[in-house]
């Protein structure tokens, strides 16, 4: 599993359909289709939609991860950062927050390598080391 994270616009997406040479027919939109419709595509984009979805079901997100993620082994994870800009006013949105910055957390820590995307250059966190 590789995951990378990045802030919003900082082209994350571009840098793996590059890198990892796919194409658009590889990615599923989290923020556009329900995990139920994944059908096996290798790039994962969006990931912190879970979270807005699960805690609108109130489903934990972190009992969704471990669900899922087995499935996701070879795959290409990219989710957004959110924990380096202001802290949201309203309690939901820290809610969320919190919650995508655990999610990061816990993929990190399972994926073979972790790449932040920051101005389209990649920061490489962990390199094909299995944790």
């Amino acid at each position: 599993m590789h995951l990378i994270f990045g802030g919003y616009a900082q082209g994350r997406l571009s840098y793996a359909l590059k890198t990892y040479h796919k194409n658009r027919a590889d990615v599923f939109d989290c923020a556009t289709q329900p995990l139920s419709e994944w059908n096996g595509q290798t790039i994962l984009y969006h990931l912190e939609a879970l979270v807005s979805q699960s805690l609108q079901q109130n489903k934990a997100p972190l009992t969704l991860l471990q669900e899922t993620v087995p499935n996701w082994q070879d795959c290409i994870l990219i989710t957004q950062e959110v924990g380096c800009g202001l802290v949201p006013i309203s309690a939901e949105d820290r809610q969320w927050r919190e919650a995508v910055g655990r999610m990061n957390a816990q993929l990190a820590a399972q994926a073979e390598t972790v790449e932040r995307i920051f101005c389209g250059l990649s920061m490489q966190l962990r390199t094909g080391a299995q944790p």
